[in-house]
């Protein structure tokens, strides 16, 4: 069994806490870093003052080494345990000089620097004590024109350092926890708030398979108007597909019970009647085929429907009209923009035209036209299909008649046209598949008072 998903909101939310958890180690490793070098900076600047300040408070003594005021000028270097130490060794290493806060401290073991040069780094004394030191190297004019080198050492202990940097860490981590908490809970607000309008959905699409309301309130945010709308085209589709099969059911039913009685009746008599028998058999087939091409009608069913090419359609469909009506001549006309299409099933527009088509074929003298163009608005779009032939035409008082299932026109027994065949159920199956795509049919006779004309306008759903 598959796994289901989780929860968008716990997704979301799982998601956002960890990017947030690495923005903020990215910040706290940058912050962190930075107040490192910060403080060390200002260590090395306390350092470089002291540096100097022992320099200038030097002097040469009689025998060639340097001199420094017992009483300094920073009272650290003179107390024990201050954290601040101060050495000067010669460039043998020798020790010239220590502060009284050093006493015990080896700062200058195994450090050399040249003169004009400079040493700042980390190092753990003898002690045992890490510290930050720095070094610079000195020439000192000593008796007459000879000179002398010497190293100057001053370090700080970092353990006040640690302290601080410790205390700003936990400083640092507390706000950054408390920030990112609070961030997340008014995530998780504004994603509650966020998917509101989708919950009300799945609480209307439950109330929709439970029968307590038909569709969908339209009235969501624009990002679910076009889920809203798909979903009442799926659920009208839907209903309107079991509607049509349980009416095709029981229009089947009601209209094969007639010629199935009379079948009985006859065939239970002694001598049945074969023109009866065969007029009830040709009836009850063309009960079928309407039903059967009245299935075919499958409307908008999808959702997404794909357009149709028009024309190829219509050369076919006049195609096959003349592979069937081999004894008659007929001119046809097409009249359609290039690359017209319209999207719908394939099949009820090989129904539509198909079905116009053979009509106006079967009635007309010579002449059969189909004309096909968009007519467009500031909101709609439709399609307008206009077929036209050149025979009698359907009398005024017939125009609603011909559109129900089973109907003729009575121009169908003219003198001068003979029987044309057919069950009547052509034009009500165009009826049928224009009203499930909620366009109009209209029929009326051409302009010149001869011929017929239909009209079928389909309206453009997914403009």
């Amino acid at each position: 069994m598959a796994r289901r998903p989780g929860s968008l909101s716990v997704r979301l939310i799982a998601s956002t806490t960890i990017v947030l958890l690495a923005a903020f180690a990215g910040t706290i490793a940058l912050l962190d870093t930075l107040f490192r070098q910060t403080s060390e900076e200002a260590i090395r600047d306390v350092l470089e003052v002291q540096v100097l300040t022992l320099i200038g408070l030097a002097e040469p003594g009689d025998d060639g080494n340097l001199e420094l005021p017992a009483d300094l000028p920073e009272t650290r270097l003179n107390s024990l345990s201050s954290g601040l130490f101060a050495e000067i060794v010669d460039p043998v290493g020798k020790r010239v000089w220590r502060s009284p806060s050093a006493v015990g401290v080896d700062l200058a073991a195994g450090l050399t620097v040249g003169s004009g040069e400079r040493v700042f780094e980390r190092r753990r004394l003898s002690d045992g004590t890490e510290a930050l030191v720095l070094g610079v190297g000195i020439t000192w004019e000593l008796v007459g024109d000879a000179s002398y080198g010497f190293q100057v050492y001053v370090g700080e202990d970092l353990e006040a350092y640690q302290r601080r940097l410790a205390r700003f860490r936990q400083q640092l981590l507390g706000w950054f926890a408390a920030v990112m908490v609070a961030l997340i809970v008014m995530i998780w607000f504004l994603l509650r708030r966020g998917l509101r309008p989708v919950r009300r959905m799945e609480r209307d699409i439950a109330a929709i398979e439970k029968g307590d309301v038909e569709l969908l309130d339209e009235d969501y945010p624009r990002e679910l108007v076009g889920v809203a709308r798909n979903m009442n085209a799926l659920v009208l589709s839907e209903r309107q597909r079991i509607s049509r099969f349980r009416t095709t059911m029981d229009d089947l039913a009601h209209s094969l019970k007639t010629p199935l009685a009379v079948l009985r009746t006859e065939l239970d008599s002694r001598e049945p009647e074969t023109d009866v028998l065969q007029e009830q058999v040709a009836r009850m087939q063309g009960v079928v085929d309407y039903q059967l091409r009245r299935a075919a009608a499958t409307g908008p069913r999808t959702l997404a429907r794909k357009p149709v090419k028009l024309t190829p359609i219509c050369r076919e469909v006049a195609s096959s009209l003349r592979k069937i009506h081999t004894e008659k001549t007929v001119q046809f006309e097409m009249s359609a923009p290039d690359g017209l299409d319209y999207p719908a099933e394939q099949g009820d527009l090989y129904e539509l035209i198909g079905n116009l088509l053979d009509n106006a074929w079967k009635w007309c003298d010579g002449r059969v036209a189909i004309d096909l163009r968009n007519e467009t608005s500031d909101t709609s779009r439709e399609l307008v299909l206009v077929v036209t032939d050149d025979g009698p035409g359907i009398p005024d008082g017939e125009v609603d008649e011909v559109l129900d299932r089973g109907h003729r026109a009575s121009i169908g027994r003219d003198d001068r046209r003979g029987d044309v065949p057919g069950h009547g159920i052509g034009l009500a199956v165009v009826a049928e598949i224009v009203g499930l795509y909620g366009g109009t049919l209209q029929i009326s006779r051409c302009d010149g008072g001869t011929g017929a004309r239909v009209e079928a306008r389909l309206p453009d759903a997914a403009r």
